[in-house]
């Protein structure tokens, strides 16, 4: 059936040497698009549409996910265009030479609906799955983005030396729909630059996910109708993988061909792979990881606080490419802390959920190893090596004090600010999460923390009042 699928499309399609260019106003765009009169054969130019280059991010006010791949969005960036729907870039021009599947390119436009491309800009907001030929695009979240709204979000881009930078910063969905956004970044590079793991030269990064589909995509309130694609379609129907399509809440997944998923799955991911040579004939299996964006952070020793000695994180193992089937091996050396469990293998993709207990383990360092190969011609593998750092704990050190720490906060959970009783001497905040990873130190100011850039979930707030630790409560965040 997807073969069927892809054969009419491939007859539909045209290139974009064979389609017209018109310049419209964004208001009459918007016209077309609500009346379904957009013409796929039809580059639109928006007449209207400029970039206030002179426009910075406000530190202050931008949320970044905790994963160490989602870079600070800081005034270094410059808006990729002005509040849209379905416009695009300008080309941009890149001091380095990308190479996608051995074409070369010093230039990309950076599309608003969550793409880039380097033969021509796409308005297109209803995704495809891959291959299309139509397309020539890398989409770290191929969806109906729209940030008209006030709180509708924006595309930024950032130009190093090897590397472009573009954040998609908590962008709305169409029809100028901000109740939920999303978050996620793009990185590609010449392959030498170190914000990418392992010499590979592109990074799809993700934050805190909460919609798919835009209201012209049959979407209702952001999901159902056509999905969401992430992945890499060169164009010619042969060079092109795709992670998955998304159209629902949850974190569900079973695999990049198989039933659409839900786009929970993606928060706090990176999926990176390189993409570069003439031959590329097989892209190796990616290895996808839950909350774990460096070393894991677990503790010995803390019977008071027994979830710091646990950390627990979900690995997802897939073989991009369309039919391919995965073989993998995972061992530790910790084997009496380190345990896991398959709860999904498709073939194509396998999910384990792991644990690692620190719990009679001696402080130090210690890895998982996980190593996957694939079947395709010619075969290709990849070895990823997790750290994990054991401390021993200081928390545990609490339960020996003479009288218990009172502390009044509020409100638990908390969306943002978390306020304290005036009489509680607290000057600095150290913050973990619930795997035990050491999020960051806060300071207080005038009885109150500001948390409004963590993630959803539970954190442990250890308390000090200068170097004298007061105690340890646990808080949630809701968004």
């Amino acid at each position: 059936m997807k073969k069927l699928i892809y054969l009419c499309v491939m007859v539909a399609g045209a290139s974009f040497a064979q389609k017209n260019s018109v310049n419209i106003s964004t208001a009459e765009y918007d016209q077309l698009k609500k009346g379904g009169q957009l013409n796929a054969g039809t580059v639109y130019q928006f007449s209207d549409l400029v970039a206030p280059n002179t426009t910075k991010p406000n530190p202050s006010t931008s949320k970044n996910a905790l994963c160490g791949c989602m870079l600070t969005l800081d005034n270094t960036y410059t808006l990729a265009m002005a509040p849209n729907d379905d416009g695009s870039s300008s080309y941009i021009q890149l001091p380095f030479s990308f190479d996608f599947y051995g074409t070369q390119y010093d230039s990309v436009i950076i599309n608003n609906n969550g793409n880039i491309s380097f033969l021509a800009p796409y308005f297109e907001f209803t995704a495809n799955p891959f291959p299309d030929p139509s397309y020539n695009m890398i989409a770290p979240f191929w969806g109906d983005v729209d940030t008209r709204s006030i709180n509708g979000g924006n595309v930024w881009y950032k130009v190093t030396n090897d590397a472009l930078i573009v954040i998609w910063d908590h962008v709305g969905y169409y029809d100028m729909n901000d109740n939920l956004t999303n978050t996620f970044q793009l990185v590609i590079s010449n392959g030498q630059d170190t914000i990418i793991h392992g010499n590979n030269n592109i990074s799809f990064c993700y934050g805190d996910m909460q919609w798919t589909t835009g209201d012209a995509s049959s979407g209702v309130g952001g999901f159902g109708g056509f999905a969401a694609t992430v992945g890499v379609n060169i164009g010619n129907g042969v060079d092109f993988f795709q992670v998955g399509q998304f159209d629902a809440p949850g974190t569900g997944f079973d695999g990049p061909y198989a039933l659409t998923d839900q786009v929970d799955f993606l928060d706090d991911q990176e999926v990176y792979f390189d993409v570069a040579g003439m031959n590329v004939a097989n892209i190796p299996p990616l290895v996808i990881n839950s909350n774990i964006c460096d070393t894991i952070d677990v503790y010995t020793g803390d019977t008071l606080h027994k979830s710091m000695n646990l950390a627990q994180f979900t690995l997802s193992l897939m073989t991009p490419e369309f039919g391919q089937i995965l073989t993998y091996g995972i061992s530790s050396d910790a084997p009496t802390g380190f345990s896991y469990l398959e709860t999904v293998n498709n073939s194509d993709y396998v999910a384990l959920e792991c644990s690692f207990d620190a719990q009679g383990l001696t402080p130090g360092m210690y890895h998982i190893n996980v190593s996957v190969s694939d079947n395709g011609s010619p075969a290709a593998s990849i070895e990823r090596i997790i750290p994990v750092r054991v401390h021993a704990s200081e928390l545990a050190s609490l339960a020996q004090d003479k009288e218990p720490f009172e502390l009044e906060m509020f409100p638990n959970p908390t969306s943002g600010k978390l306020n304290f009783r005036k009489d509680n001497a607290i000057d600095r905040v150290e913050i973990y999460a619930l795997s035990g990873k050491f999020v960051g130190t806060k300071s207080i100011a005038q009885q109150q923390i500001d948390l409004e850039e963590l993630s959803e979930g539970i954190y442990f707030l250890h308390m000090f009042q200068g170097d004298t630790s007061l105690g340890t409560v646990k808080v949630s965040i809701i968004q």
